[in-house]
């Protein structure tokens, strides 16, 4: 039982230095690229729109700021609990919108995922198309099921789903157009 403890909490201290490190994304070369920047259409306005599926993007996460001369994020992604994460998605369409549109939402669990670069991880996005993205989880419109609580989000320190309760506060990305994978 003490071995036990004795380990856990060097593994606990060794987890923790490793999260102070500096993080930069890593690639592996050898995993084909399902997300390459041909894929996508850039436009000026901070959008992107994805050839594939047809839905176009907002190339930031909701508080931060397009730099078209820079062609980057900056800023810092807001986080939000679920809900209000519906409400800011709300507030942004019933005001000015983006990009001279006013039809955001949130992405839909497949939708998110086929953003992801499987083949990189911290984070696991195209980080040309979607530079400075948080790697934390982003919520989905997907509940994992009716009455529970719990959401689907997308992590994108790896592209790994999973579920998060409503009131975690994550990072949203906008979407807009068909539902792709509904």
């Amino acid at each position: 039982m003490r071995i036990h403890s004795c380990i856990t909490t060097v593994a606990a201290f060794v987890l923790m230095g490793l999260t102070a490190v500096a993080s930069a994304q890593s690639c592996v070369s050898t995993i084909p690229d399902a997300t390459p920047d041909s894929r996508y259409k850039v436009n000026s306005n901070g959008t992107v729109v994805d050839l594939r599926t047809g839905l176009m993007w907002m190339r930031c996460a909701v508080g931060q700021s397009w730099d078209s001369q820079k062609s980057s994020c900056t800023g810092t992604a807001s986080k939000y609990n679920w809900q209000n994460a519906l409400l800011a998605v709300q507030k942004l369409d019933n005001g000015n919108g983006y990009a001279g549109y006013n039809d955001w939402r949130l992405p839909n669990y497949r939708e998110l995922t086929s953003i992801v670069r499987f083949r990189c991880h911290d984070p696991a996005i195209n980080e040309t198309i979607f530079p400075n993205t948080p790697s934390d989880p982003f919520w989905t419109s997907t509940p994992l099921a009716q009455g529970f609580g719990v959401d689907w989000s997308v992590h994108f320190l790896t592209g790994q789903a999973g579920y998060m309760g409503y009131s975690n506060k994550q990072p949203i990305r906008l979407v807009r157009g068909g539902a792709f994978g509904s």
